[in-house]
Order: structure tokens, then C-alpha cells, then sequence
């Protein structure tokens, strides 16, 4: 199943896009250019029934309707972008990572029922990927890969100009994908996952394991249980030694993993997000390095590797996106 990215006139001007985390909801009132008119925030209450949940998600959208001195009949309606797996027909969510208690959770018809207007739920690498494409780095393009890099690995694939879903959204769950056999142990129970090697807990173990070996660097003055992604990212902006070295070396196996996908999808821009990647060149020269050397050529020289220029708005962007080409009857549905 795929997704058509374009868009029509209509009468409401306004889409609201969620993006559901584990710390935060975050809610935003889209113009059809664009715009962020309205946003607003809620605790996303991870360690209670889904219930809370929904309701900390339509509260929010009240929010941003009221404060802009909206009617309903403005709001197209309301595209949720959330981890897990889902179905996005139905608008239920399976099973998501940052909810343990959640199986089978109706989210879209909650929301729609509580808010009286449509509503949509996507994977959120897959949001992040159609905000950038129609707003961002993709702009422009009709193949394109982006992945996330945070926590896990995130990715989406666009082929044509159309989203790939596949069965329960699970088409560019690209994390699992092994980019060394022999590598740390994934939580998925393999070995050498690209999540395994490269996201958020390898790059920790990474800097971790140099100073235990006795490198100098002054994240060794850091709190225990304090060193992260982006402190180690600041003190290779700052020259440190070890910082600069660790994310050579993350950055080598991101650029094993860019390989492969580039090499299998031949897309014109392959976009790079997510937390982590806000150690910009440190990081992606690394990443576009090990690509030079090891991707098919004619596909390196199709292929732009460039970050990601939505940031934070990505997931909220890509599901007013979203709630376009379906409220719109665009020629292909999820």
C-alpha cells in the first residue's frame, strides 16, 4: 500500500497534526501553506492506561483550536504521528514502544468521536519523512529514503512520489537491518542491528568504553548516568579527541546502513533526522565518507545525502500532510 503526496483546495483551512511521544504530546494547528498558527503540549502520561493518554492528545487539539478562536468546521482534521505498529485503516495502534500497557488502542476513533472531525494515526518516522518531503529536504523530490536517529532507528521510503506503508505500517522499519554479525546485542534479540550499532545507547557504550580504556576527554568530568548523544556531540564541536572519535565511528556504521538502502532504492535524497543528527557535518561526513567508498557509484552519484531541515515540526507537519491526501481522496490510500 502506498500513500500519494499532493495536495487540493478545500474549504477548511486548518489541519491539526499530533506528534505523540513518550515524554510530551504535542499538538499544532497547520495553515494550508504551512504555517504553524497555534501548538500545544501536554505530558504524554506513558505509565497510565491509553485512556489518559487520548485525552491528554484531545485536549491538546482544544487547545490549539481555542486559542486561534476557531470553529470545528475549520479543521479538516487531525493526523496523529506515533512509534509502533498500527493500522492506519482503522486508525488503531497494536503496540508502541513508549506504551506498555497499550494493545489494540482505537486512537483514531477516539479522537475523532471526542473532537467531531477525522482522524488519522501513521508511524512518526513515516509522518517525519512526508513533512520533509512536501515542506523540507524532499521538496521536490519523488524518491526519496529518510531516517530518524534518536533512541532507535526510524525510516520511510518514498518511491515515485508515493509513501510506502506495507502491512501494519511495517514497510522502512529499517533499524533492524544487520550492519555487522558480529556486533552488540539488539533488543530485538539479534546481533549487530543498525539500531544496535548506531542509535542512542551504542553511541553512550561507545564514549563510555574509550574512557574506561583511559583516553583523555572532558566527558570524563560528566555525572554518571549523564552522558548523552548530545553532550558527546558538543565536545566534538569543542575538539575534544574522544568525542570527535566516537562519532567517526557511529558515523561509519550509519554510513554501512545509507550503503545498503542507497545501493537497494537508488533515491535521489536520502535525508537524515532525528536528535542525534544535530551533530550535523561532525557526524554526516563520517556517514557521507564511508558512502563514497562503498555504495554502487552510479547510485552514489544519484543519491544527496542531506539533513533534515524540519527539525522538531517534521511530525507534526507530516501528519497535516497526511490528513490532506486522505480527507482530499487522493488517487492512493494507506
Amino acid at each position: 500500500m502506498a500513500l500519494a503526496v499532493t495536495t487540493m483546495q478545500t474549504p477548511a483551512p486548518y489541519v491539526i497534526g499530533v506528534d505523540l511521544g513518550g515524554t510530551n504530546v504535542r499538538a499544532a494547528l497547520i495553515a494550508r501553506d504551512g504555517t504553524i498558527a497555534q501548538q500545544a503540549r501536554r505530558p504524554s502520561l506513558q505509565d497510565q492506561p491509553a485512556a489518559a493518554t487520548l485525552g491528554q492528545i484531545v485536549e491538546a487539539c482544544r487547545e490549539v483550536i481555542g486559542e486561534e478562536d476557531v470553529a470545528p468546521e475549520q479543521v479538516l482534521g487531525v493526523g496523529i504521528g506515533l512509534p509502533g505498529i498500527m493500522d492506519s485503516d482503522t486508525g488503531i495502534c497494536f503496540w508502541s514502544p513508549n506504551f506498555a500497557q497499550w494493545k489494540d488502542v482505537p486512537i483514531g476513533p477516539t479522537v475523532a468521536g471526542a473532537l467531531g472531525r477525522p482522524a488519522f494515526i501513521l508511524n512518526d518516522a513515516k509522518c517525519a519523512a512526508l513533512g520533509e518531503l512536501v515542506y523540507g529536504a524532499g521538496k521536490g523530490v519523488r524518491n526519496l529514503v529518510m531516517i530518524t536517529l534518536g533512541t532507535g532507528i526510524g525510516g520511510a521510503f518514498v518511491v515515485d512520489g508515493r509513501l510506502l506503508i506495507g502491512p501494519n505500517g511495517s514497510i522502512g522499519e529499517v533499524g533492524h537491518h544487520t550492519v555487522d554479525p558480529h556486533g552488540r546485542r539488539c533488543g530485538c534479540g539479534n546481533f549487530g542491528c543498525w539500531e544496535a550499532m548506531c542509535a542512542r545507547d551504542a553511541i553512550i557504550e561507545c564514549a563510555e568504553r574509550k574512557l574506561q580504556a583511559g583516553q583523555e576527554s572532558t566527558l570524563r568530568d560528566t555525572p554518571r548516568g549523564h552522558l548523552t548523544p548530545d553532550r558527546i556531540s558538543r565536545a566534538a564541536a569543542a575538539g575534544d579527541a574522544l568525542a570527535l572519535q566516537v562519532l567517526d565511528e557511529i558515523g561509519f556504521y550509519i554510513g554501512v546502513g545509507v550503503t545498503n538502502l542507497i545501493n537497494m532504492l537508488n533515491p535521489e535524497r536520502f535525508v537524515i533526522g532525528g536528535g542525534i543528527a544535530q551533530a550535523g557535518e561532525l557526524l554526516l561526513g563520517p556517514v557521507r565518507r564511508t558512502v563514497d567508498s562503498r555504495a554502487v557509484p552510479l547510485q552514489r552519484q544519484t543519491a544527496q545525502i542531506v539533513p533534515a531541515l524540519l527539525g522538531d515540526n517534521a511530525g507534526v507537519m507530516g501528519a497535516a500532510v497526511l490528513v490532506r491526501d486522505r480527507v482530499e481522496n487522493i488517487t492512493a490510500a494507506i
